[in-house]
């Protein structure tokens, strides 16, 4: 078929094709993050390949070695057709907490925070790419959000850790193989509200402090108001918040027994409520 010509006889330029933009939590939307490297197709194929309506690519703070990488794989994944809608996300992607929280936010901004949300499309997440950090943060992130990760298998790549550059084809993606998950069940919301207790008085309140704080001395809900629990009630209750969180996960520890006895936050629990407490940023 001839190309079409304006009147001048000149063919006709296609007008741009822009991005499939779907708001941001459309459960239907594919969505795709991956950390860059020094790779572009290890990045873009599967992207293209899974025709995604959204990319996310989370690069490093600051001045970036894989600038020029993240550039390109902009414009490979610009020029697509349709083009791919791309966000580039800044990050510290040699910490883990760091990189966890990046993708906890991307997640969060697309609604797949909720493990038991129906009907959605999982985010898929490049564990192939960026640094051996990012790559264990996605993977804690599918875990913990169902995310569905995956591994870009390379037969071949062109390029050299101590001076990376460019090239019209840096890696030959033979494959792109899902990596198997379990599900990394997060403590109950009871349970992170004693963690955020402790974390907001410092880290370490008595228990007849700590009962106060969380509000288990008031009557619980669907109680007349002046009915407020026994002190043996009010501990009972404290007593069932703590020992899972003591004994299975470690995030707390108590120093003596009784209703004097101090609770404090471990380091484990500080590093939980990066991952499971509410968001104040």
């Amino acid at each position: 078929m001839p190309s079409r010509r304006s009147a001048a006889g000149l063919p006709r330029r296609r007008p741009p094709v822009r991005p499939r933009s779907l708001p941001d939590g459309d459960p239907h939307a594919r969505i795709h993050i991956a950390p860059v490297g020094f790779e572009v197709e290890r990045v873009t194929e599967p992207i293209l390949t899974e025709r995604a309506d959204r990319a996310y690519l989370l690069t490093r703070v600051g001045d970036d070695a894989a600038r020029p990488f993240v550039d390109e794989v902009v414009r490979r994944l610009a020029r697509a057709r349709p083009p791919v809608e791309v966000r580039v996300e800044r990050t510290e992607i040699w910490d883990v907490f760091g990189a966890l929280g990046a993708l906890r936010r991307i997640f969060e901004r697309e609604r797949r925070a909720d493990r038991h949300a129906a009907g959605v499309v999982p985010i898929r997440v490049n564990v192939s790419t960026g640094t051996k950090i990012t790559a264990i943060a996605g993977t804690l992130a599918c875990m913990l959000w169902r995310g569905e990760a995956y591994y870009a298998q390379v037969t071949r790549a062109w390029y050299s850790g101590l001076t990376p550059r460019v090239r019209p084809v840096n890696d030959v993606v033979g494959r792109i193989d899902p990596v198997s998950v379990y599900e990394l069940r997060a403590p109950a919301p009871e349970l992170v509200e004693v963690l955020e207790a402790l974390e907001r008085r410092g880290g370490a309140l008595r228990k007849r402090e700590l009962i106060r704080e969380l509000g288990l001395d008031r009557a619980p809900p669907g109680e007349p108001a002046g009915r407020a629990p026994t002190p043996q009630a009010q501990h009972s209750r404290l007593r069932t918040r703590l020992l899972p969180l003591e004994s299975r996960w470690g995030f707390v520890a108590s120093d003596a027994l009784g209703a004097r006895g101090r609770v404090r936050l471990t380091d484990q629990g500080r590093l939980a409520l990066q991952l499971f407490g509410r968001r104040r940023d």
